[in-house]
């Protein structure tokens, strides 16, 4: 079998280039490669083209090896070189002035704008230095935010700061995701401590396209789309998602079509056949070079209006590839052609394997191309339009097959009406691409043709509609998902050798290899089923302005917190990824700010033996905890002898010193929780360097986190 795939390997070169590449970037970005790991391999390889050489015969496949290595090694030292080009000086807890542009589209929130900045100049000493290097910027909310752009450069004084994880289990690490994109620091910055610079007209192309596309979508407001309708084409047809609403993006996330709001091959494809069709009245021979190269700018043109993102600067690569294969009369659209798109795009940006719609992006075309053709074969149908929607079901369930692992990893879900979606979204959304595109041409030439307008936003509303309706069926979506990478690996596996076995060789060795991987697969799934039954976790979150205290007992999840100052979905964004990998039972919340009134009410109850709570105690089989509010006052505590209690929680900036609790309680470790603000904090803390208690402040050492 590995043979065969050798040999598989050897007809598609930018595939055998490719995945050594692929692997020497994972390895440095995994284990934060510097140059000697990169020597090393690099030696590595150049020992064993020596060995090739002495026993030409014995280790003809040393070459091989070698051939490998040596693309291992340009993998890594290209992780080397962007880290070294996009190294900053160290700016952290720099005081002064810096001089930044902003390189993305400003993020707006409530309060506050977040702006990703490239720094160029630092004012050191009263003198300017050139500098790079990048950082994140929130900035409040007031008149001047609103009109900022991409490319405005803007001069500000920030006190930046190392950016940190809050230290909770198993969620997403910020850290790490800002860190692909070269920034480690950030500063939250009030309206007096940032400044415009009025800058020349030489903007950057980035700059000029945001601009651009800002226009348009202002343009589609002039023609009466708004609100959805308005988010949903900006979305669909300029990749601009910053206005969709919470409800539209959780419904087409959940119905299996957010590929059709985000930008990709689709969108792409039909641009390129808009632009083919236009060209089409152009018959002559003569012509063939000058409409390919006005093909391949108009789609270049598109992908930079819509912001570059991985899967549309793929998908542009692609079609240019078929293009100019088009061209010269040679097919395009192989394995070959999609590595090579893959191998130009890590070249220029190594750090774009770590990015999702990278990685999902390229798994669905290798997907389609490889199994669409297998799939489609299985029926062979006479009926022309029975004909397309078998095709259009066969190519989404190819893309779908190659891409569930990846987004059962990422998402924690499936979307079990995915082919419906397809079916009805498609051919409506296909449709209002064109005529969206059509509405903005002729706009920006002056004709607002408003039938046009009212039929896009009837289009967007029925795509929406429908959208919502198949999120609302029953088992819509299969949520709760967990896997980790080994199963990630174990599944492709499967997908593999029961895709060889069915399409390819009809050997039993690769359908028995496929159920090992399924008995691997439930295995492991059994294996943490029954860990998590022996489970007994006490958890006090890092979660900002609240008070979260998790009890995991075997299956059962409680969860006690101020639930008047967090809403529970936000105690599950942070949470959730935890409760997943156990494999936990549905969250018990239990209201911390009740029974305030009385310290003599009942206990709460609470659907498990082994948890109690009553006035600010919470028992957890032998251990207790007692949280210390803004509510507590030591003095109602009259008892002769300490209470003994395991743990104390600071909360809520409680106006109690360590010295009174101390006196009050007979306790293992105090705890001081994120709804406590940093003057509360410090001032424990400093308290604390007399009385050398035993403390944990979960704001700065993360989350407290006790096994029982």
């Amino acid at each position: 079998m590995l043979i065969e795939l050798t040999e598989e390997i050897k007809k598609h070169p930018f595939v055998r280039i490719t995945l050594p590449l692929i692997l020497g970037i994972i390895i440095s970005i995994h284990f934060d490669a510097d140059l000697y790991i990169c020597l090393i391999i690099l030696m590595l390889g150049v020992l064993g083209l020596f060995l090739s050489t002495i026993k030409r015969y014995r280790f003809n496949y040393i070459k091989g090896i070698t051939i490998n290595l040596f693309f291992i090694f340009l993998g890594s030292l290209s992780v080397y070189i962007t880290n070294d080009i996009n190294k900053s000086e160290n700016l952290n807890e720099f005081n002064g002035y810096i001089i930044g542009e902003i390189y993305e589209a400003p993020k707006v929130s409530d309060k506050t704008t977040s702006l990703k900045i490239k720094i160029s100049a630092i004012k050191h000493n009263e003198e300017w230095l050139s500098t790079t290097g990048n950082t994140i910027l929130y900035i409040n909310n007031d008149a001047k935010t609103k009109d900022l752009k991409v490319g405005d450069k803007i001069i500000f004084s920030p006190h930046l700061s190392e950016i940190d994880n809050k230290g909770n289990p198993e969620e997403f690490d910020y850290k790490k995701y800002l860190s692909y994109n070269m920034i480690y620091n950030s500063d939250f910055l009030s309206g007096d401590q940032w400044q415009l610079i009025n800058s020349d007209d030489s903007r950057s192309i980035k700059y000029q396209a945001g601009f651009f596309r800002q226009k348009l979508i202002e343009l589609l407001e002039e023609m009466g789309i708004s609100d959805d309708e308005l988010s949903v084409a900006a979305a669909l047809t300029l990749g601009y998602k910053d206005k969709l609403s919470d409800n539209i993006r959780h419904a087409y996330a959940s119905s299996g079509a957010m590929h059709i709001l985000a930008v990709s091959g689709l969108h792409v494809g039909i641009i390129y056949g808009i632009i083919v069709f236009i060209f089409s009245f152009f018959k002559s021979n003569k012509l063939k070079l000058t409409k390919t190269i006005i093909i391949i700018l108009f789609i270049w043109a598109y992908a930079i209006l819509t912001g570059l993102s991985p899967s549309v600067t793929r998908a542009s690569l692609m079609f240019s590839i078929m293009s100019l294969g088009l061209l010269y009369n040679k097919p395009a659209g192989s394995i070959n052609a999609v590595a090579f798109s893959a191998l130009i795009l890590l070249v220029i940006n190594p750090y774009n394997i770590t990015n999702i719609g990278f990685q999902l992006s390229y798994t669905a075309v290798i997907g389609i191309i490889i199994l669409y053709p297998k799939i489609y074969e299985i029926f062979n149908v006479k009926n022309k339009i029975i004909d397309k929607i078998w095709a259009l079901t066969a190519v989404s369930i190819s893309a779908q097959i190659a891409t569930a692992p990846l987004a059962i990893f990422y998402f924690h879900q499936f979307s079990n009406y995915f082919i419906i979606t397809n079916y009805l979204l498609i051919p409506i959304s296909t449709l209002t691409i064109w005529i969206c595109i059509t509405v903005l041409i002729l706009g920006g030439i002056g004709l607002k043709i408003s039938i046009l307008a009212k039929a896009l936003s009837f289009l967007i509303k029925t795509m929406n509609t429908i959208t919502l309706k198949i999120e609302s069926m029953p088992f819509s979506v299969t949520e709760g998902l967990y896997i980790n990478i080994f199963q990630i690996i174990v599944l492709y596996l499967i997908i593999i050798m029961f895709g060889v076995f069915f399409f390819k060789s009809k050997k039993y060795k690769h359908l028995i290899i496929g159920m090992i991987g399924i008995i691997i697969f439930s295995s492991f799934n059994l294996f943490k089923d029954l860990e998590t039954r022996n489970e007994n976790n006490i958890i006090v979150y890092n979660i900002n302005k609240a008070t979260v205290v998790n009890i995991i007992d075997g299956k059962d999840n409680i969860i006690f917190a101020n639930l008047d100052s967090i809403s529970n979905d936000k105690i599950k964004y942070t949470a959730s990824n935890n409760w997943l990998k156990k494999g936990l039972d549905e969250e018990k919340f239990i209201n911390l700010s009740s029974n305030k009134d009385n310290i003599l009410s009942n206990i709460s109850k609470i659907d498990n033996n082994s948890v109690f709570f009553k006035h600010n105690f919470i028992g957890y089989k032998d251990i207790k905890i007692f949280v210390a509010d803004n509510n507590f006052f030591p003095a109602i505590f009259t008892f002769k002898h300490k209470i003994k209690v395991d743990y104390i929680i600071m909360s809520n900036n409680t106006s109690s010193k360590l010295e009174d609790i101390d006196k009050k309680f007979d306790f293992k470790t105090i705890i001081i929780d994120s709804s406590n603000d940093n003057y509360h904090i410090n001032s424990w803390l400093k308290e604390n360097q007399h009385l050398s208690l035993n403390l944990h402040d979960v704001n700065s050492q993360g989350a407290f986190i006790r096994n029982l």
